[in-house]
């Protein structure tokens, strides 16, 4: 038998994209949901950055998006189990 510990795939992220990923979810569960741009002028973030967080978080599934808000901007939100605003 091979009793080998498999480890996760890819490289371990950097402390900064953690932190940044910690203060969107943050930010989403104590204000609502909001868009990509509201969270990254929230918190002084680059759009890119913001977005990266976001999909990431979603893909973990801690975040949601919602119906738009304004034709082109989706909302997202922290509140995974509830229905949308």
């Amino acid at each position: 038998m091979n009793d080998q510990i498999k480890r996760p795939r890819g490289r371990p992220r950097p402390q900064e994209t953690i932190s940044r990923d910690a203060r969107v979810l943050d930010l989403l569960q104590r204000r609502g949901p909001l868009t990509r741009n509201q969270v990254a002028d929230e918190l002084g973030l680059e759009k890119v950055k913001a977005y990266l967080s976001l999909d990431r978080l979603r893909k973990e599934g801690r975040l949601r998006t919602c119906a738009d808000a304004q034709p082109g901007s989706t909302l997202w939100s922290a509140n995974v189990g509830a229905p949308c605003p």
